[in-house]
């Protein structure tokens, strides 16, 4: 199977954003697989402690561990899963929201890129940035669904 190739480029563009993003979050003190945890988090929108672990290739108690520092710090909330008691649930709190959000709108390559280009030229980025994250959820919900099934 051939995958297309990536425009020109973008590999670079995509470094550079990707560097500082995780310099601004590594400034706050985190580390890098709790800002590995909470985009996860953040994208799937809620998760299990186990797929913390597994994303940080660690083991059960080292993903507790990990988590319990990211409930004390305030960025992350960890709730029972209602059909099964002994599932912990684990969602973004608004500080860490907040948080990741500063560190894409503060994001000084992707900043000065944008203001490079003309508006509409912009809009055509934000469009097709929008386009990009709805393809992106709908991947994740068939792979969260695929994998339900086989568990």
């Amino acid at each position: 199977m051939t995958h297309p190739r990536p425009p020109a480029g973008l590999e670079y563009i995509l470094a550079h954003i990707i560097q500082d993003f995780m310099q601004f979050m590594h400034q706050t003190g985190l580390s890098r697989p709790q800002i590995h945890a909470l985009l996860h988090i953040y994208h799937a929108g809620e998760c299990q402690i186990s797929e913390i672990g597994a994303l940080t290739d660690s083991s059960p108690a080292a993903a507790s561990q990990l988590v319990e520092r990211l409930v004390q710090q305030g960025l992350v909330q960890r709730t029972e899963d209602p059909l099964n008691r002994r599932i912990r649930r684990l969602r973004l709190t608004d500080g860490s929201l907040k948080l990741i959000n500063q560190g894409v709108t503060s994001n000084r390559f992707l900043v000065d890129l944008m203001a490079a280009l003309p508006a509409e030229q912009r809009e055509t980025v934000h469009t097709a940035f929008g386009y990009l994250a709805q393809a992106s959820r709908q991947t994740q919900r068939f792979h969260k669904r695929k994998a339900e099934q086989h568990a």
